[in-house]
């Protein structure tokens, strides 16, 4: 017998589940056009646009050529209008201020009554950016925005304003004769700008600062409490293939009874996951735990009994041990770089934002973990987003429980 003949007869038994192999390619290829998509907006051509809600409150000409000067740039999407009560409203600042604080949008701008009026006269005014310090890549794009067209108007008017300053003391219009008075007053009135940028912080942060520890740890503290579903999964098949649940059914004992049992150790190992994650971020790096610890227990404790409440589902679709195994895999990964855990969805493109809170663990989760990391809300704030996840793990087991065959 030749290497070969050993080596060709491993590869009939590696490409006879046909099911396994072909997850074997299509894992990485989901994982890349995801990616893809998510991280269009760092590089040429697929900039995405960050959506700004408007609130003119100054409704002058001069307001709305500011407007038609903000819709050129092509970094941002202008909104103007909502819909409200079934017609189209004006963005106010109480509608601006709630898409913030709701996470939809991360900033919007403001302009006050008498803008135009005060950059006319030459006094003082400003643009007020609504924020949410939490999201500062969005916001630090749009403030580096709005000051370039604040250093424009002010540096109009401070023209004006110079000029109409020399020419009135002098008394003549000389060019000669004036140009060091103009330039005088250009210095004195450009120490004080016509026009500035204050930004307004919507959502308050926990510690005022952003700390990447707060991504990355719950991050992947979710990604790798998913894998509980691969392990339990696994523990299922080779239960079933061992003969075991037949002798358990002998016994009085329910289906439910038997999967919730084998649900319980998977489920206390991803807790413990999570909680040595979060303990080794706070005690190693410094990250602040927010205000809650209750609120961090409820989402700990939600988002491990969903990952493996899928464990049960996975083993009900899977036929082989090989097949769970890519199966979960894709799942897992599909899941971690759509949902949050790798990146931030603040990033990524609205549509992917919204399919990820669609499929995915991991948004829900991120959701709830920012809440009390991020902004120092407490249990009762997070109630929605463990919910969801009691939801999925209900349906989940639910489905698992209808679909798995124990013989």
């Amino acid at each position: 017998m030749k290497f070969w003949h050993i080596a060709w007869k491993d590869l009939k038994i590696q490409f006879k589940d046909t099911g396994a192999m072909v997850l074997l390619f299509v894992v990485p290829i989901v994982v890349i056009t995801i990616a893809s998509f998510a991280l269009s907006g760092m590089f040429g051509g697929g900039t995405k646009a960050i959506r700004v809600p408007v609130v003119d409150l100054d409704r002058s000409d001069f307001s709305r050529h500011v407007l038609e000067d903000l819709k050129e740039i092509n970094a941002l999407a202008i909104e103007e209008t909502v819909i409200d009560s079934g017609t189209m409203e004006p963005i106010t600042e109480k509608h601006a201020r709630n898409s913030i604080e709701t996470g939809k949008r991360a900033v919007a701008i403001v302009i006050p009554p008498g803008f135009g009026e005060r950059v006319k006269t030459g006094q003082p005014t400003e643009f007020i950016l609504l924020q949410n310090p939490g999201e500062q890549i969005s916001t630090s794009t749009v403030h580096g925005i709005v000051d370039g067209i604040a250093t424009r108007i002010t540096a109009k008017a401070v023209a004006v304003q110079a000029a109409l300053q020399a020419v009135g003391k002098n008394g003549r219009t000389d060019i000669k004769e004036i140009t060091p008075a103009v330039l005088g007053a250009a210095d004195r009135l450009w120490q004080t700008p016509a026009v500035q940028v204050r930004g307004r912080d919507v959502a308050a942060m926990a510690d005022k600062k952003v700390d990447p520890f707060k991504q990355n740890v719950p991050g992947y503290a979710v990604m790798f409490a998913l894998f509980s579903m691969l392990a339990g999964g696994s523990a299922l098949l080779k239960e079933r293939e061992l003969g075991t649940f037949r002798r358990l059914l002998s016994a009085p004992v329910g289906k439910a009874s038997i999967l919730a049992g084998k649900l319980i150790p998977n489920f206390i190992t991803a807790l413990l996951q999570i909680i040595v994650f979060f303990a080794f971020g706070h005690f190693v790096f410094g990250m602040e735990l927010g205000n809650s610890l209750l609120g961090l227990a409820v989402m700990a404790g939600a988002v491990a009994l969903a990952a493996t409440s899928m464990g049960i589902f996975m083993a009900a679709l899977a036929k082989t041990e090989a097949q769970l195994s890519s199966l979960s895999v894709l799942i897992i990964l599909m899941m971690s770089s759509l949902g949050g855990s790798w990146w931030p969805l603040e990033i990524v493109p609205d549509f992917m934002r919204n399919l990820a809170h669609v499929v995915t663990v991991n948004a829900w989760a991120m959701d709830g973990f920012k809440d009390l990391l991020w902004y120092g809300r407490g249990a009762v704030d997070v109630l929605p987003e463990a919910g969801v996840l009691l939801v999925m793990a209900s349906a989940a087991f639910g489905i698992g429980l209808w679909r798995f065959k124990f013989d």
